[in-house]
């Protein structure tokens, strides 16, 4: 089966990131939160939670394969994996509250993202999951953006007039910067693997609106990438 080499590239990028030391998160834990998420679709709680028009009424405890994950963490991943639909400021907030830092949750939410993608890659073309790394020594940077900041958002991010120091490739500014582009940039370097699979998959966030087919060299036309790219988000109850 032959897939371009620029989508290979930006699944590359993945995985030799997936087991690096991070921003928050060293290797050994970024590992497992990969392990944890391709095992919390097999969970009964979030089935019961899904099941529900009150997931918050629903107690328990997850089924997790990582055992020594901070409770917080298992939550996150299950949530983002099973019910991305319901995720609500109060929810995010009562995380925070509980220990989990901002910017660690958004390293999360980026990897989780991140090794999604690859994975229904994968299973759309009827090939096995990608085995997971083996992670790398070494400690997380702990470097936050200073100029990141409260927007309206869950979590602070950097405001497209507001890159600064090693972060000013973040964004294409010459053009509208959309919220979604913003989601990650507490921790630049999830933007940044981002990126690299929006422009692989689709187009890059700036070009989007913009967009002809003539712009593109792909199998299907305009018509049909919106299309599938909108029945997509439905099946995974995004809220765009």
């Amino acid at each position: 089966m032959w897939i371009r080499p620029d989508l290979t590239a930006s699944h590359d990028r993945v995985w030799q990131q997936l087991a690096s030391p991070g921003t928050w998160l060293t290797g050994a834990e970024r590992v497992a939160v990969a392990r944890e998420l391709r095992a919390a679709d097999d969970c009964p709680l979030c089935r019961e939670r899904k099941a529900s028009l009150s997931p918050a009424a629903v107690r328990g405890r997850h089924a997790t394969v990582c055992d020594d994950m901070p409770t917080a963490r298992v939550e996150l991943i299950h949530k983002l994996v099973t019910d991305p639909g319901r995720i609500t400021r109060s929810w995010v907030t009562e995380l925070l509250a509980s220990g989990l830092q901002d910017a660690e949750y958004v390293e999360i939410a980026g990897l989780v993202s991140a090794v999604m993608v690859v994975d229904t890659f994968h299973a759309a073309l009827g090939l096995p999951l990608r085995p997971l790394p083996d992670p790398e020594p070494g400690e997380p940077t702990r470097q936050r953006p200073r100029t990141a900041a409260s927007g309206g958002a869950y979590v602070p991010t950097v405001a497209p007039d507001a890159l600064a120091d090693d972060y000013t490739d973040l964004y294409d500014t010459r053009f509208f910067v959309p919220n979604v582009h913003r989601a990650f940039s507490l921790v630049p370097d999830a933007t940044r693997v981002a990126n690299h699979l929006m422009a692989s998959h689709y187009f890059p966030y700036e070009h989007v609106p913009r967009y002809t087919d003539a712009d593109h060299d792909h199998a299907i036309d305009k018509m049909q990438m919106e299309l599938l790219a909108s029945r997509v988000s439905m099946h995974n109850d995004c809220f765009y």
